[in-house]
Parts: C-alpha cells; sequence; structure tokens
C-alpha cells in the first residue's frame, strides 16, 4: 500500500464479488465504475484528495469481518461502495460496521441499487450520501463539496443525504445531474492507469452509454435517457493499449450490441483494433436484428461468444415485456452466428407477465427442437428496483423477493412450483443443470489434499489472507476443531480471529458423539454467522466414533441454525428446483459401512448430503 502525505484524505473505492458457491473464486469483479470514478475525480479534485480502489483480491477473498479490518486499516477520510443487487446486503452490513468502528468516516453509495423504490437500503442508516444515475461528475462534486466546506453537498444535484444525516426520501427530489458530454469527457479507467487486466486478461469496455430499447424487466434504461457514444478514435485508441497490455478477452459492455444504427462501422473498428487476433470480444445482441454478412464481420473482429436473449416465444408475454420477438427471425440470426463459428449463449426467462406453463414450454422447446445455442439459461425473472415491472408489479399480480435478487414468487398464471418445475423441464430438455454447486465429495477431497488454505497460526488481528498460502484456484479457508477437546465448553474460542477469515469458509467439526455436542456445534455456527452473516459456509462433520450419532435431531438443529441467517445466494437458490440449497451446506463424512445403513442414511440425507470414505479415502 503506497504511503500518502498525512493531509491528504484517502477515498476508499469498494466493489464487493458475486458471492463463491464453493471453493473457487469469484470472476468478473472488475471495479469498472470505481475506475471511472477515480479516473474522472483525479482530474478535478486535484491532489487533496487521494483516491484508491481496493485491490480486487482482497475484495473478492476476504471476509466479513476481515474486510471491515482492511478498510479502516487504510484510515480512508470517506468510502464509496458500488452497489449492485448481488452485493448490495453485504455492503451495508460492512458499511454499518465501519460506522458503529468510526463513525466519523463518510460512507457514499452508489450503483444501481439506488433508486427511490429501495427504501431499505437508503434507509439503513449505513450512509451519509447516495449517487443516483451516472456518478462520475456527481461524486467528483461530493468529493470536492465535503473536502473544502465552502460548497453545501446536500445541493448537488445526484447527491442524495441520506438517514443517517437527518435527510429524509424526499429528497430524491433533487433529480439526476446532466450526464456528461461529450462521453469521451469520461477518461477511460484503462488509458489512464487506473486499471490494468484482472488475473485472466479480462477488461471490461463500454462503447456507448444508453439502449435504443425500453424493456420492462431491465432497469438499464432508467439510468441512460438516450444514446451517448464514445468516439471511434477513442476507441481505436483503448484496443491500441489492448494490444500492449496482454489482453486475452475484451467484454462488450452495449446491452445491445447491434442496436445502434452505425453498428457495421463499429464492427469494423473492432475488427481494426484487434487486427493481429491478439484477443476475443464476447458481447450481448439481439439475434433477430443480424443479418448473415454481420455475423460473418463479428466472427473476423475476433467475437467468440455472444450472448442473445430469446427471453420467451409468447406474443402476449413480449407485449407486456416491451419485447418483441419474432423466434423465426431469432433462429435465422442465431443460426447465422452459429455457422459463422461464434459461441451463442441462450436466455429464457421464466415468470415474465403473460407467460404460462405452456407458452414457457414452447419456449424450452423451440430452442431444443431448433438447437440455436451452445449454452442455454434458463432463470427466474428478477423484479428489479427502477424497471416499469417494478413500478407496476401489484397491478400486474407480480409478488417477488423483497430483497436481492428479488426473484418473482408468484404470477396471476405461475406458481413458484410450475415455475421451478419448468426449470427441471429446461434441464432435462438441455442436458445441463443451472447454477451448479460442486459436489460434497469433491469439497471434502480439496479440504484433505490441502488444496485450500490451512487455517492460520499468526495471531496477527490483520493476517493477510489473499497472499500468503492460497492456492489460485481456491478461494476457501479449512478450520478444523475437535468438540471434545480442551475448550469444548467454549469451542467459537478456539476459532481464529473473525478478521482474519477468507469469504469462503469450510468448517470441518469432529466429535465423539455429535448427538450429545449438537448444542455446542450449533453455538460455533451461530457465532462464525454472527460474525460473517454473508460468507460462503460449508460444513463438514466427521464422527470420530459411532456416526449414528450424527442424528437427525443434530442434523435438524445444525440446518436451522444456517438458515436463521438469510443472505443472497440463500434467496437466489430458494426458488430453483430440487433440495434446500443456499450459501451454506452441511455434510457429513462417514465410514463405508455407513453406506449400507439405509435407515440412518435416509434420515441423515433428509439434511445434509453424505460422503463415504474408505480406508481413509472417498
Amino acid at each position: 500500500m503506497a504511503a500518502r502525505k498525512t493531509t491528504t484524505r484517502l477515498a476508499l473505492l469498494v466493489q464487493l464479488p458475486i458471492p463463491p458457491v464453493g471453493l473457487t473464486p469469484p470472476r468478473g469483479n472488475v471495479p469498472l465504475a470505481a475506475g471511472y470514478l477515480k479516473a474522472y475525480a483525479q482530474r478535478c479534485c486535484g491532489t487533496d484528495v487521494q483516491i484508491e480502489i481496493l485491490p480486487q483480491e482482497i475484495a473478492d477473498r476476504y471476509g466479513d469481518a476481515a474486510l471491515v479490518a482492511e478498510i479502516l486499516g487504510r484510515e480512508p477520510w470517506l468510502v464509496g461502495f458500488s452497489c449492485y443487487l448481488w452485493n448490495v446486503e453485504r455492503t451495508l452490513w460492512v458499511a454499518r460496521q465501519l460506522k458503529q468502528q468510526r463513525a466519523e468516516t463518510l460512507i457514499v453509495l452508489g450503483g444501481p441499487e439506488i433508486t427511490p423504490e429501495n427504501t431499505w437500503v437508503l434507509q439503513s442508516g449505513a450512509a451519509d450520501y447516495a449517487v443516483v444515475g451516472e456518478g462520475e461528475a456527481t461524486f467528483a462534486r461530493l468529493l470536492h463539496a465535503l473536502g473544502s466546506r465552502r460548497v453545501s453537498p446536500d445541493a448537488i444535484p445526484g447527491a442524495v443525504p441520506l438517514a443517517s444525516r437527518g435527510a429524509a426520501l424526499s429528497d430524491f427530489g433533487l433529480g439526476q445531474p446532466n450526464p456528461v458530454e461529450p462521453l469521451d469527457e469520461v477518461p477511460s479507467p484503462y488509458l489512464d492507469g487506473v486499471l490494468a487486466p484482472d488475473g485472466e486478461g479480462t477488461i471490461y469496455l463500454e462503447t456507448l452509454r444508453g439502449c435504443r430499447f425500453r424493456c420492462k424487466y431491465c432497469y438499464y434504461p432508467k439510468s441512460f435517457r438516450r444514446l451517448r457514444m464514445f468516439s471511434q478514435s477513442r476507441l481505436l485508441e483503448t484496443l491500441r493499449w489492448a494490444n500492449t497490455a496482454d489482453v486475452k478477452e475484451i467484454v462488450l459492455l452495449d446491452p445491445t450490441l447491434n442496436g445502434r444504427r452505425d453498428f457495421d462501422a463499429l464492427v469494423d473498428v473492432l475488427a481494426h483494433g484487434n487486427s493481429a487476433q491478439r484477443f476475443s470480444y464476447s458481447a450481448e445482441l439481439r439475434a433477430e436484428l443480424l443479418e448473415p454478412r454481420q455475423a460473418e464481420k463479428l466472427a473476423a473482429a475476433g467475437v467468440s461468444e455472444v450472448e442473445i436473449g430469446l427471453q420467451t416465444v409468447d406474443p402476449a408475454a413480449q407485449q407486456l415485456a416491451s419485447r418483441r420477438t419474432d423466434p423465426e427471425e431469432f433462429a435465422r440470426g442465431a443460426n447465422a452466428l452459429g455457422s459463422a463459428g461464434i459461441r451463442r449463449r441462450v436466455d429464457l426467462i421464466v415468470g415474465l407477465p403473460g407467460d404460462g406453463v405452456e407458452s414457457v414450454r414452447r419456449g424450452i422447446e423451440f430452442l431444443a427442437r431448433r438447437k440455436l445455442y451452445e449454452e442455454v439459461q434458463v432463470f427466474n425473472l428478477s423484479v428489479l428496483p427502477g424497471t416499469a415491472f417494478r413500478r407496476n408489479a401489484r397491478r400486474l399480480g407480480l409478488v417477488y423477493q423483497d430483497r436481492p435478487p428479488y426473484a418473482v414468487l408468484q404470477t396471476p398464471t405461475l406458481s413458484l412450483e410450475q415455475m421451478a418445475a419448468l426449470v427441471e423441464e429446461a434441464e432435462a430438455a438441455f442436458g445441463t443443470c443451472f447454477d451448479p454447486l460442486p459436489a460434497a465429495a469433491e469439497l471434502v477431497s480439496l479440504a484433505d489434499t490441502g488444496r485450500c488454505e490451512p487455517t492460520a497460526k499468526s495471531s496477527t488481528p490483520r493476517a493477510d489472507l489473499c497472499s500468503s498460502g492460497f492456492s489460485s484456484g481456491s478461494v476457501a479457508q479449512v478450520i478444523r476443531m475437535s468438540l471434545d477437546g480442551p475448550g469444548a465448553d467454549k469451542p467459537w474460542a478456539l476459532l481464529p480471529p473473525p478478521q482474519r477469515w477468507a469469504n469462503s469458509l469450510l468448517l470441518w467439526l469432529q466429535a465423539a458423539d455429535f448427538d450429545a455436542a449438537r448444542h455446542t456445534a450449533a453455538a460455533v455456527l451461530d457465532y462464525v454467522l454472527c460474525q460473517a452473516p454473508h460468507t460462503t459456509l460449508q460444513v463438514v462433520l466427521e464422527p470420530q466414533g459411532d456416526y449414528q450419532q450424527v442424528s437427525p435431531r443434530c442434523l435438524s438443529l445444525l440446518l436451522e441454525t444456517l438458515y436463521r441467517t438469510i443472505s443472497y445466494l440463500d434467496r437466489y437458490y430458494s426458488v430453483q428446483p430440487g433440495r434446500l440449497r443456499g450459501a451454506k451446506r452441511l455434510v457429513v463424512v462417514a465410514p463405508e459401512a455407513a453406506r449400507k445403513d439405509r435407515r440412518w442414511r435416509q434420515a441423515a440425507g433428509q439434511y445434509a448430503e453424505l460422503v463415504f470414505r474408505r480406508h481413509g479415502t472417498l
């Protein structure tokens, strides 16, 4: 961490990742928004504020309390968080901890989750200000106002004082600022050296802001009222840099790459900037708008993968969603992409207003029969804040989760059970499993072979978990403890300090009699989730005596304890078919003899996944 002048205030920008589902690190947590904020503000604020971005590796791998300790250790004057549906609850938890431990630290929230509908975010008491809409100019003005004290920060359009400053929700009436014009005035965080390619050689690139379409399930239109484009010269400059920066993939963030009138000219720019074919592109586009010659041009430019949304084949559902798609035109475009050698990832949404069992089934059958894909994603509608569907949810009869991911739970024509059954039908039709969790045997094997980070021995309160011993393919930390040995009366005291926990924990418990030790085990889990409510927690029980002492009442108590705390992944998996899944899971490692004990196996299998060990191996 670079030293800074004692008179310079530090503004620290933080973006937390999509929670890991197993032992592998999160992917794609590129802090592009923070990069834009820093690059723009550095040109406006001079040297009186030093702006840093919390390194991606720390944001991805540190556990809840470890993040708080790391942030406080940097002594920031202000912390700005990018809030998305997958991280906003964890962000608020971290922000509250910061406020509790250092009340003078200013907290600023921004991102898609900052909308008037999200009163639970705005009135959480965790932050001082929220930035609405495009944040570059607003954040720079806010930094200046808060630092100079000559301008009232409460009068900056787009900067909303929150409840912790005595503000009311009506202050959203201040409105959004005018967007930066021309768009090239927003510096590139890559060209300015603020961001580098991630560990996989990937960068994220906007060619424009805005979308000509107004799909009612999408919150993109709420932030961008019209199309504003980066210039061709700016794009070519970025692509020249990418050719020298060991970039392997460029993810184009345009919501619809071929939704602009100069699409052919844009593809020419992409091709010219990648004439040496040093990297590939991936993008989203509308297959039904694509001509075969354009698919060939995309492939020649280096586009290797596209995401294309069929969403629904039902005309009534399409009309309600304001997304008209002729299935035959979609098939023509998808076939052109396939013929050009471009990998196709196709989306279908379950739970759109107007869709019923038969119409969703027709969409599944249409895709499966026509083979228009290399990968299919079928998922429940999210009723996102800031969308037309959210504003009209009551009129449309949409019942949905009140916290992220805001999954639809019921429509006038579909129950939750029917939606889960349709997802199962889709899995069978496409020969896949959507969002699978790693197998329990894989978790146990990784822990056994030492491919996860072992419990750290250091007593340093801010041990650097992320750079001392983590394997490149694992984000998990294994904590092994016996419930029988010394300290069993206060077993949580045997755990490493929460400030040294990783974002994914594998807690391996051993006991001679788990039934007798069930309340002790439950107390350990309760403590862990109190200190790290948003962790991905794998709990492995290994009986040291009679495996039958891993009783149903023991497992029931532990499972109940695990799900007293609900996080994003818990809600995400709760609407999917099959057994209870989420951020927490329970695994029992039993001797091979237990495999033949059908009665115990059936009883225990209601609550936990079972792994059988034969002569020390799985």
